[in-house]
């Protein structure tokens, strides 16, 4: 088996496939990249048996085969390499990578070894724009809970129906939820929730390119192809956390009847400075709301000091005093673009549903109060 590949595409195809390696691992295969080199181009692909990805190079080989290569040790390699092209041919499992000053020799094994990966079958696929869900996986993604013991949160639900797409994840203590119209889904009524991980990587990979993403929805797993240009092609496949997912309509608050209008970047700035000086294990921020104006304040008894600021804002209520967590509030605000955001609130205790006043998008946030330090 033989073929010829530039460092730079070496290099792209690595950093690629690199991010399904598991940094630890009791199986030496999965630290291994299978290389499958046939008349459809180059292929790389790697697993953690959670998520897989596959890259096709189209390059023609001079011999056909495949093989596996340490991942790690082949990308420090090529990394350290002068531009140049690399031969890489292999032998008996043994992998030889020569560049124009010299060459490596490293160990391979067997590919029968190798994790088999979902298929891709194109007669299945559904297109979508990339660029709507990048926009929603990192909208939501920062809600996603890392308690174990509710493993249906640890993965952000994707709702398909009718012909919106629905993102949504909370952790128990905040949500957020956002919805796309998208036609083509028309039809589809299904509830997939889908690990961060691979949501996130998907999103690195589409970055901020308008492209068109094909999705094939399997019976455990989903898949998604992500064209980089005319001559790559990549292949994300993700297993599917089973639910089902709590009904998180019936938690977000449609009767508040308080609301309160805030210039964003004054108020994350406020926060940001306040939260200094707050509980370093409740990080609680006191919002206290009258008459058009806003207080924030926070108390760290252990180190004997207190902070407080105040912003002008819409607010004709009734005076309200409530604590949030001061890196909620700050993780939604970073989320929304618009000049002003919305707080509709009820009691001390009771949820807020916070978006953006322009309501550009179709893009809300919930966060529960900590009862308030006296």
């Amino acid at each position: 088996m033989k073929f010829t590949i530039s460092k730079s595409q070496f290099e792209d195809v690595l950093q690629i496939v690199l991010n399904a390696i598991p940094s630890k691992t009791t199986l030496p295969i999965l630290g291994n990249i299978l290389v499958n080199a046939d008349d459809d181009g180059i292929t790389f692909s790697a697993t953690d048996l959670d998520i897989s990805v596959s890259t096709t190079l189209k390059l023609k080989p001079s011999k056909k085969g495949v093989f596996t290569i340490p991942a790690k040790t082949t990308n420090e390699i090529v990394r350290e390499l002068p531009q140049s092209e690399i031969e890489v041919s292999v032998a008996n499992n043994r992998i030889e990578l020569k560049a124009e000053r010299g060459s490596y020799k490293l160990p391979g094994i067997s590919p029968d070894e190798f994790p088999r990966l979902p298929e891709y079958k194109p007669a299945k696929e559904i297109k979508i724009p990339g660029k709507d869900i990048a926009m929603m996986v990192r909208r939501t993604n920062f809600a996603v809970s890392v308690d174990e013991t509710r493993p249906a949160l640890n993965g952000i639900l994707w709702q398909t129906s009718g012909d919106k797409m629905v993102m949504v994840a909370t952790d128990g203590h905040r949500l957020a939820r956002m919805r796309v119209e998208n036609s083509r889904l028309s039809g589809l009524t299904d509830d997939l929730i889908i690990p961060p991980k691979a949501m996130n990587y998907l999103t690195r990979l589409i970055g901020d390119r308008d492209i068109e993403l094909g999705v094939v929805f399997g019976e455990n797993n989903i898949t998604f192809s992500i064209p980089k240009d005319e001559d790559t092609n990549t292949i994300v496949s993700s297993r599917l956390i089973e639910g089902p997912y709590p009904n998180y309509e019936q938690v977000i608050p449609t009767e508040n009847d308080k609301r309160m209008i805030v210039n964003r970047e004054e108020l994350h700035g406020a926060v940001r400075r306040v939260s200094i000086l707050s509980n370093s294990l409740t990080h609680q921020v006191r919002f206290a709301m009258d008459k058009n104006k806003l207080e924030l304040s926070a108390t760290n008894v252990d180190l004997g000091g207190e902070a407080k600021e105040s912003l002008n804002c819409e607010y004709a209520g009734e005076r309200l005093e409530l604590g949030y967590n001061a890196n909620y509030v700050i993780d939604v605000l970073k989320q929304m673009d618009s000049e002003e955001v919305v707080f509709e609130l009820s009691t001390p205790v009771a949820a807020g549903v916070i978006y953006a006043s322009d309501r550009k998008e179709d893009y809300l946030c919930l966060i529960m109060p900590l009862r308030l330090a006296e």
